[in-house]
């Protein structure tokens, strides 16, 4: 007998759904008018989910910029999921070691659809550092975690990914991405100049799961004066970190860094 597929609407749920994925596409603060615009709806309408968006915490009003962004309630509501809060239990602990050790900041990043989200980070115990806040999202084709995290994956996965890019990029960043993705099979890790920060190296090992990456572990490595732990020290120490994190995903032990 023919099955006939059903689509159910719920109009209200839609939209705010649409505001949060395009508030959390954007990093700059969005006003009502621009919203409307870019999902094609009356500010009236926009305006009314916005403002039970916010008495939710779903997101937060920035002043200064005069316009709405996500806050971290829904990266909260994620985090309480059994596989990211065994990895975060597991990580902590792991990473605060490796920050004291390296003297610079670290930080786990998952992939959210075409994009990575940064889930957790340990600030650097040193009055000189950089680091990533949680939250911070970027396309995957250009971050290191996302080249990671595509490169230490099943075929059948990395397939997936290439047609999610296909509807984000064109052939020539795709084709580029992969190219560079085959450097960090060879390598193991990724060691490069960041693309958005002058002065920072970005290392970022794979935290695995079996066979496939579930996360990353990166560090934004800055060049101090004088030196205090080296590059080569660092990604050593951040590869060892990355070992014990996969470990204990697997194993049910953590060891200490």
């Amino acid at each position: 007998m023919e099955e006939k597929t059903k689509k159910y609407s719920a109009p209200a749920l839609e939209k705010g759904i649409d505001i949060l994925e395009l508030l959390s596409k954007d990093s700059f603060p969005l006003n009502t008018a621009t919203i409307a615009d870019r999902l094609g709806r009356s500010s009236a309408e926009i305006y009314r989910m916005l403002l039970v968006l916010e008495q939710r915490g779903f997101i937060s009003k920035d002043e200064e910029h005069e316009g709405y962004r996500v806050t971290r309630k829904l990266l909260q509501l994620g985090s309480e999921q059994e596989p990211i809060k065994d990895l975060l239990e597991y990580a902590i602990p792991i990473m605060r070691a490796l920050a004291d050790k390296t003297t610079m900041s670290c930080h786990i990043a998952v992939e959210s659809n075409e994009q990575i989200v940064v889930i957790s980070r340990i600030e650097a115990p040193s009055t000189i550092s950089y680091s990533v806040r949680v939250g911070y999202r970027k396309p995957i084709i250009e971050t290191a975690s996302g080249r990671v995290l595509y490169t230490f994956q099943p075929d059948s996965a990395k397939e997936r990914t290439i047609k999610m890019l296909q509807k984000h990029h064109s052939d020539a960043e795709i084709k580029e991405f992969v190219a560079d993705c085959k450097k960090v099979l060879k390598q193991g890790h990724v060691m490069s100049p960041s693309p958005f920060v002058t002065g920072v190296t970005d290392l970022s090992m794979p935290i695995m799961d079996g066979d496939r990456a579930i996360a990353t572990l990166s560090v934004p490595y800055i060049q101090r004066k004088p030196e205090e732990v080296s590059i080569n020290d660092t990604l050593a120490m951040l590869k060892e970190a990355a070992k014990n994190i996969s470990d204990a995903i697997t194993y049910g032990i953590a060891k200490p860094l």
